[in-house]
């Protein structure tokens, strides 16, 4: 089983202090939502994110991300084989798990509603089954009780082919949930860390790999 982990995503939904911002009333409005229920996204809340958290903006309210690398990695062949396990952690330490029978919207707006419903709910089911679950937990001692190797991607960490790094069947990887910075957990103090390329990757790309060179280790695809 591969285990991938998106750690610190930027995937929140209003701050309390930013609820009340005339901004985003307005956009709650427009929404028929409540403002504190929906999710932060710095497409349109760009400015009132600055406003509030100065030199963020370029970071936080990024669940379009989420979105691009979930569709990716369950629409994979892995995941369609039932080998593919995927949480996401976000910066508020919240650990979601997607069930790999989970079929996502294939549009933003409709994801956006999802992970707004997720949030409040805890939990999303179809059918009597349980597509996305959302509990309480800090990622350091979550990973440490998952079986198997686990290992962090990052372009500060030891350059490593990819062979180097998929060689377990067992296997957790973890990929920065964010566009700009580093982790804010202690990931690097608990578990080796690589970089697969000379450039910085966007973790879609970095899942992509992941997933496509473990389907080649498992003979899953030739």
């Amino acid at each position: 089983m591969l285990r991938l982990i998106i750690a610190d995503a930027e995937l929140q939904t209003v701050p309390e202090k930013m609820a009340k911002d005339r901004s985003i009333r307005n956009i709650a409005e427009k929404n028929h939502k409540n403002p504190a229920e929906m999710l932060l996204d710095s497409n349109y809340m760009h400015t009132t994110i600055e406003k509030f958290y100065p030199g963020e903006s370029n970071r936080r309210g990024r669940p379009d991300i989420i979105y691009i690398f979930l569709e990716m990695a369950m629409e994979s062949i892995l995941n369609k084989n039932n080998m593919l396990d995927v949480y996401v952690h976000t910066r508020d330490n919240f650990i979601i798990h997607i069930n790999n029978q989970t079929k996502l919207p294939r549009s933003y707006n409709r994801f956006q509603g999802l992970m707004e419903d997720l949030f409040k709910k805890r939990s999303i089911e179809y059918n009597g089954n349980e597509l996305l679950s959302m509990e309480e937990g800090k990622i350091i001692p979550f990973l440490k009780n998952l079986d198997g190797k686990t290992v962090v991607l990052s372009p500060d960490g030891k350059e490593s082919s990819l062979s180097g790094i998929i060689n377990y069947k067992d296997l957790n990887v973890v990929i920065g949930g964010f566009s700009q910075g580093d982790f804010i957990s202690d990931l690097y103090g608990n578990f080796p860390s690589y970089k697969i390329f000379r450039e910085e990757l966007t973790i879609w790309s970095v899942g992509m790999e992941i997933i496509s060179q473990y389907e080649r280790f498992t003979s899953l695809l030739g």
